[in-house]
């Protein structure tokens, strides 16, 4: 049955998406930005800790007690706990001395000629002890220069207008309770 529309009709059209709407942008007060949603990559945490203190310690393999160090420092801090840091420490201790062997292997008798004072198996202890202190360091330095929202939330100064932020509580086991909070998305006041 189709609706036929007189001249004496008051009734609203019998279409609701006829209607036509007015948008209007208003400008944001000065002080208040719009917050940039995070781009979240997914990516398995101990095996980029890995090949940064593997790469790290290859660029600088020419300087035996620091190449280790830097390396260390780097998939340490990286790795965010001394767990995860010392097994990336193990891989890395194992796969740069057996690269730069290998690499010795297909280029003669004297290819290790830039370890000539200190040998091959010097470098390689020193690299590991390097490694193993550069790693626990790097480690231990992560909570001094990160804010790490979920081991103690951030207490901030009541200016201006709050946002709502998300909770969400985690029991960890029965005597640990982990409670995780979210940063508002939308409007924030610049600093």
């Amino acid at each position: 049955m189709e609706m036929v529309r007189t001249d004496k009709d008051t009734s609203p059209p019998p279409y609701a998406h006829d209607v036509q709407r007015e948008f209007r942008y208003e400008e944001l007060p000065p002080g208040i930005g719009m917050k940039p949603d995070r781009i979240h990559l997914m990516h398995n945490r101990f095996d980029v800790s890995v090949v940064t203190m593997v790469l790290t310690s290859l660029v600088v393999f020419f300087v035996p007690l620091f190449n280790g160090l830097i390396g260390g420092v780097f998939g340490g801090f990286h790795a965010r706990t001394l767990k995860r840091a010392l097994a990336a420490a193990v891989v890395s201790s194992i796969a740069v001395p057996a690269f730069l062997a290998g690499l010795s292997f297909f280029a003669g008798n004297n290819s290790l000629r830039i370890f000539s004072g200190l040998g091959f198996g010097g470098w390689t202890a020193l690299h590991v002890i390097g490694t193993f202190i550069g790693a626990v360091t790097g480690a231990a330095s992560r909570p001094l220069f990160s804010e790490d929202l979920s081991a103690t939330p951030l207490r901030r100064a009541a200016v201006g207008p709050t946002y709502p932020t998300t909770t969400s509580t985690v029991r960890v086991n029965p005597d640990v309770t982990v409670e995780r909070v979210s940063p508002p998305s939308g409007p924030v006041r610049e600093e």
